[in-house]
């Protein structure tokens, strides 16, 4: 093929190829957003493993608190 000015061949077309990468996701930038993915992931996870663990922590404290209160009580009611 004959060559142009600018020193490509006639006919072929730069911009075809440079196109079709711009518009498509590599597999590197894949990789990235699926890993960036799975950390939110393990950390809402995490983050309701505390939840729990502070929810299970205060309920634990009430039911020690409610029993000692009621027996308490009942100590009084028998004397």
């Amino acid at each position: 093929m004959a060559k142009s000015k600018r020193g490509r061949e006639a006919g072929a077309s730069s911009n075809t190829i440079n196109s079709n990468n711009k518009s498509t996701i590599s597999s590197d930038d894949l990789a990235i957003i699926a890993g960036v993915v799975v950390v939110i992931g393990d950390l809402l996870a995490l983050w309701a493993l505390l939840l729990a663990k502070q929810e299970d922590d205060e309920q634990t404290e009430e039911e020690g608190l409610t029993a000692l209160i009621s027996s308490k009580k009942s100590r009084r009611k028998k004397r």
